[in-house]
């Protein structure tokens, strides 16, 4: 009796079906949750992903599943965009935004530091949060040792939001060989708590089982031994019966398989495969040979682009393929049914035939408009020296190609280079091309090297304007800024320069003498005549960086805040949303925050750096959003909305941030914690304060709040000396009295508080006049306060210390304003003023109450207890430290929008904050609420 091969259910994974089968009850229930499977190829990674793909649709959850390709992974994010199905004409709502950026629409010009592959992984991790919304998600990626790193980073980023969405996300892999960032993501993961599922060959006991779910009955003691040669692998088990049944050589008699006749079985897992393939017309193998150029999954329309066939003729050999187990039907794509059924076809076309197919494969995606990194892809499997054709594409899909793919193109730029003689015209076009692509990527000196000749050699004034920029930019990021203004200067002299380059490259030069700081007459000029001439030339971008100088220079220089944030509005009002602007416009925005901050209009301060927040995580340059969330949190802490400095420290962790940066971060979290009495905290963010190089320039610039935090540890524990002598190593010499990053007119004042209460009058009256002419120079609303501030501590005058006090409150410092308060209650308690001293009091404590700063009610109870002064039992109660009470106003209003269904993007956009804010404050949420999903808070809330 004759057999047939027949579908299987799984064998030998119970424990691992059943765990991940929990996996999907639970996500269906909206608790997220993530999975690791590793297991060498063949194990049966892909039936067990199946499986648990089809349970979680029964259950309701929108499910995705992608896998990386060992082909395309040059292409930054192409395994995720696949996976959640974004093609270049995706019109609804949710994909819309994504499928534009791949499409490159809204790309002006690449001449100002962007990532795109950062935007484009946010809106990944955007689509994701909205798809969550609607339903329960199941995210699949197999192979993904093949994936690139921004496809590594954006799972790393889902793996972390399960913490708070409906998602499952299940990575698929080999087990070797693992690259370093794959085994620390790896490890990342399982630290996490991941679920980790490492698949093992199946036991013969098992295998025995298999085949008798493959042909219906169990196989005799030849058959069972000639099938332990699988070693346990599913896969081969299966291509071995398969190869069997097809050559007729297993007879299933008396209810047992047997086998018929023994020799002549493949011996390798990919010999097996390719024996299947030997089944197959000739035809068929000819097309699917066209198929595997594509990775792992294809559709007919690319079948009928590259062989040039109509749709009705590949039909019988589509079928033929999927009748023969080669393919599958996936949505509208056809899949491999294995990963290494696509690679024994790729790997069967010799090497030059393969490279012939490739560049088939891109000269007809290119002739019916695929978009750039599919050709790209084709072009990149191509070895050595571009040719004639693949010159000219490079040439003409350069910028499309940079924008999507800077890697990609800075490899093809240089393959087309070395395909043309020096002296071809189109050489310095493509010099041009790869200094940009270089530019982008933030390789610099390479920049410089491929510029520098460039730029000597070129005729043409245009390309020359625009390497000038490239290269001067490029300098000034490793802060070269002599040779910076040198570049541009040398430029400025070609005669024939396009007005637009001539108006960006004043803008350069004044750029780079305001940096220098030695030039700023010189830098002045250079802005007055960008702006003139980008007006003629109707150049915003060159109107903008002028504009953005001057503001600068006014306020730095001339200190009038006033015309300096008329600048800065005027600078982006001009840049309107120019895309190739959005990096300056973050600038401007940052610096914005702080001239309203110094003008004492914090709620527009607020919304300032809020502002950049959002632009920043929609299209920033990934450093500068790491940067406005350093300068967030220190604005928050200053302004008291702790919990929300807490925040933005937490949705900074990941982001590439400059080292001179994180002295900065680790200050503000060790000077919430010191006054929130975390000790624990504290220490750990002072560690090695102490050792901290203040020889550095950029460090010492942002290590001021570190080393504030580090006096008020001496502070704390009663070492007021050392609490002085710390404060002012932050500060230059005593005849400036200036500090680099801490804030003087809110630092000078525990100056003074340190100086006098160790008896250092000299040091505290030196300080108050520090802070009386820096009021004089800078009137500003907040040094107008310390200076008031200064001279009530210094005169012991209570009246003042409160004048001080509500001058504080105008500019939005709780902190100061408390500690003033705190101050004039024992100055009148001193004075012998009990009911002064106790409202005094009072207020102090409920300031100190609402920003749960422990410490500093314990230092005021110890004040003033010495002079007889109690609160009493009234007074106000602090926050619980669980439960609903224990949110804070911010919190309470996500919590209630995540309760209405709200995703993250959305309530980030009702709220006027950035999408990884909202994700770091529903974090705390969950962690308050000791609830585990989003569902979970839903239920807190409609119990209020």
């Amino acid at each position: 009796m004759s057999t047939r091969v027949s579908p299987i259910h799984l064998v030998g994974r119970d424990d691992e079906l059943k765990m991940l089968r929990e996996l999907v009850a639970r996500v269906s229930a909206g608790q997220g949750g993530v999975a690791w499977l590793e297991g060498e190829p063949g194990i049966g990674k892909s039936a067990l992903i199946a499986a648990v793909l089809a349970d979680a649709a029964r259950v309701g959850c929108e499910v995705y599943r992608g896998a990386a390709s060992e082909l395309v992974s040059p292409v930054p994010l192409r395994a995720m965009v696949d996976a959640l199905r974004v093609g270049p004409g995706a019109v609804d709502a949710v994909r819309a935004p994504l499928a534009a950026l791949l499409r490159g629409e809204g790309v002006a010009e690449l001449v100002t530091p962007r990532d795109v592959v950062a935007v484009l992984a946010e809106q990944v991790l955007v689509l994701v949060d909205r798809l969550c919304a609607a339903a329960p998600v199941v995210i699949v990626l197999d192979d993904l040792h093949w994936a690139d790193d921004a496809s590594l980073a954006v799972w790393s980023r889902l793996s972390a939001a399960t913490a708070q969405l409906p998602l499952l996300a299940v990575a698929a892999c080999r087990p070797v060989p693992r690259r370093q960032r794959m085994q620390a993501l790896r490890q990342e993961l399982v630290e996490r708590g991941a679920r980790l599922v490492q698949l093992d060959t199946l036991p013969q006991p098992r295998v025995t089982e298999m085949v008798a779910d493959l042909v219906g009955a169990p196989p005799d003691d030849r058959l069972d031994a000639t099938l332990r040669q699988a070693g346990g692998n599913p896969l081969y088990v299966r291509e071995l019966v398969d190869a069997l049944v097809l050559e007729s050589r297993i007879r299933v008699d008396a209810g047992v398989a047997e086998l018929v006749r023994t020799g002549g079985l493949p011996t390798s897992l990919p010999t097996a495969i390719g024996r299947r393939l030997g089944f197959l017309s000739e035809q068929a193998r000819s097309v699917l040979r066209f198929a595997a150029l594509f990775g792992p999954a294809f559709t007919v329309t690319d079948l009928v682009v590259i062989t040039g066939r109509a749709a009705t003729e590949l039909v019988a050999v589509v079928d033929e393929a999927v009748t023969a187990g080669v393919l599958a039907e996936s949505g509208d794509e056809l899949v491999f049914r294995h990963g290494l059924i696509r690679e024994a076809l790729y790997e069967g076309i010799p090497a030059s035939v393969r490279a012939a197919l490739h560049r088939q494969a891109a000269q007809a995606l290119a002739r019916v408009g695929a978009p750039a990194e599919r050709v790209a892809e084709h072009l990149l499997a191509m070895p050595g020296k571009a040719d004639a054709w693949a010159v000219g594409w490079i040439l003409e899909a350069a910028s499309a190609l940079t924008h999507r793919a800077p890697q990609v193109a800075a490899v093809l730029l240089r393959r087309a280079r070395e395909g043309l003689p020096e002296s071809d015209p189109r050489r310095e076009h493509l010099d041009a091309d790869l200094a940009t692509a270089l530019f982008l990527l933030g390789d610099n000196e390479q920049v410089e090297q491929v510029a520098r000749p460039a730029l000597t050699k070129t005729r043409d004034d245009a390309i020359a304007g625009r390497i000038a920029w490239t290269l001067g930019y490029g300098l000034m990021r490793m802060a070269r800024l002599e040779q910076a203004t040198e570049v541009v200067e040398q430029a400025l002299t070609r005669q024939g320069l396009p007005p637009l380059w001539r108006a960006r490259l004043h803008a350069m030069q004044a750029m780079s003498l305001a940096a220098a700081g030695a030039y700023l007459d010189r830098a002045q000029a250079a802005a007055a005549q960008a702006e003139a001439e980008g007006l003629r030339a109707g150049d915003s971008l060159a109107v903008g960086y002028a504009l953005h100088i001057r503001a600068m220079l006014t306020s730095e220089n001339q200190f009038d805040e006033a015309a300096s944030l008329d600048l800065m509005d005027k600078a982006l009002v001009v840049l309107g949303d120019r895309p190739d602007a959005v990096d300056l416009r973050l600038l401007v925005l940052g610096n914005r925050c702080v001239r309203l901050d110094n003008m004492g209009r914090p709620a527009e301060a607020d919304q300032a750096i809020a502002r950049a927040l959002v632009l920043a995580e929609q299209a920033g340059p990934p450093p500068r959003l790491g940067g406005l969330r350093a300068q967030a949190a220190s604005h928050d802490f200053y302004r008291g909305r702790w919990d929300e400095a807490l925040a933005e420290l937490q949705a900074a962790d990941g982001l590439p941030l400059a080292v001179n940066l994180r002295p900065l971060l680790r200050g503000v979290r060790a000077l919430i914690a010191l006054h929130r009495d975390d000790r624990a905290t504290a220490e750990r963010q002072l560690q090695g304060v102490e050792d901290l190089s203040l020889s550095d320039g950029e460090v010492r610039e942002h290590a001021g709040l570190l080393l504030g935090a580090w006096a008020l540890a001496a502070e704390r524990e009663g070492q007021l000396a050392v609490a002085l002598s710390r404060l002012l190593a932050t500060f230059g010499p005593a005849a400036t009295w200036q500090s680099p990053q801490l804030r003087s007119d809110v630092w000078l004042v525990d100056v003074v508080r340190l100086a006098l209460a160790t008896g250092e009058r000299s040091i505290a009256t030196d300080a108050t006049q520090a802070s009386i002419a820096l009021a004089r120079r800078q009137p500003w609303s907040s040094m107008i306060a310390s200076a008031q501030l200064c001279q009530g501590l210094l005169d012991a005058d209570p009246a003042k210390v409160l004048d001080a006090a509500d001058g504080m409150h105008r500019v939005g410092y709780p902190l100061s304003q408390a500690r003033a308060l705190e101050d004039a209650a024992e100055l009148f308690a001193e004075g012998g003023d009990q009911p002064a001293a106790r409202a005094a009091y009072r207020q102090a404590i409920a300031l100190y109450t609402g920003l749960d700063a422990t410490w500093d009610i314990i230092r005021a109870d110890a004040r003033l207890r010495r002079y007889g002064v109690r609160r009493g039992r009234s007074g106000p109660r602090r926050r619980p430290t669980a439960g609903w009470e224990s949110l804070t106003p911010t919190e309470t209003k996500i919590a209630r929008f995540v309760a209405d269904g709200q995703s993250n993007p959305d309530i980030a956009a009702a709220l006027f904050l950035s999408r990884r804010t909202v994700e770091a404050h529903v974090s705390h949420i969950l962690a308050k609420l000791n609830v585990h999903s989003r569902i979970g808070i839903a239920r807190e809330a409609m119990r209020r």
